[in-house]
């Protein structure tokens, strides 16, 4: 009786064994297709962040834009206004340069496909099945001030530059929403004064590499949950 008694707890341990198998069988293949989905959709993304970027760099080539670069970076597209003649010294409104070139861009941001992604069928399908998938596509335009390490005149009403590159970001995006027509929730604004240099400020040289406004045009999924 006792091995009998044994035997069907064997035969039970066993079957239990199989079933916990083929349980964690089935868990590692439905992470395995997860991220499967998840590489397709990074490398969709991924494609449609360079097609934007090709459509800006090749107009600004044409156009000759002398004061607004275009970059692939991996945060996504980066237009980086660096020059002496963007800003007067000091001041926050752009110089009928920037103002001409940001029209430029304007109509490009309009036309950008990262920002347009729904006009394509294909891609609706694409974020349909993302939805489906708990996810939601998110697009937006940051835009982010910084200046060098002089000190504002203590007789302007600019106080630090914080407020310097802040409201220089606030000039560049109002132009871009109010000639873009797109909508202004995709716009953000940001000033980091002298905290976020990419050199050091020892030189002249130095000090106009920092002296900068940056347009990132970025987007992804995110999950449903999240918002």
């Amino acid at each position: 009786m006792n091995m009998v008694l044994e035997r069907a707890k064997s035969a039970w341990l066993l079957a239990f064994g199989d079933v916990v198998t083929l349980l964690i069988t089935f868990f590692i293949m439905t992470i395995a297709m997860n991220k499967g989905e998840i590489s397709k959709i990074e490398k969709w993304v991924d494609l449609q962040i360079t097609e934007s970027y090709q459509v800006l760099e090749n107009e600004a080539k044409k156009q000759k834009l002398e004061v607004i670069t275009v970059k692939r970076t991996a945060r996504g597209v980066l237009l980086t206004i660096q020059s002496d003649n963007a800003f007067q010294s000091g001041q926050f409104s752009p110089t009928p340069q920037l103002q001409t070139e940001l029209r430029v861009i304007s109509k490009l941001l309009a036309k950008t496909p990262l920002l347009n992604i729904e006009q394509s069928e294909d891609n609706r399908l694409v974020i349909q099945k993302a939805n489906e998938e708990g996810l939601i596509w998110h697009s937006e335009i940051v835009i982010e001030g910084h200046t060098d390490n002089d000190h504002i005149d203590p007789r302007s009403r600019l106080r630090n530059n914080f407020f310097l590159s802040t409201l220089r970001a606030q000039a560049v995006m109002e132009a871009l929403y109010e000639q873009s027509g797109l909508p202004a929730s995709l716009f953000s604004v940001s000033g980091y004064g002298e905290w976020h240099p990419i050199v050091a400020n020892d030189t002249e040289q130095d000090k106009r590499l920092n002296r900068r406004v940056n347009i990132l045009i970025r987007a992804n999924f995110q999950n449903n949950q999240a918002w």
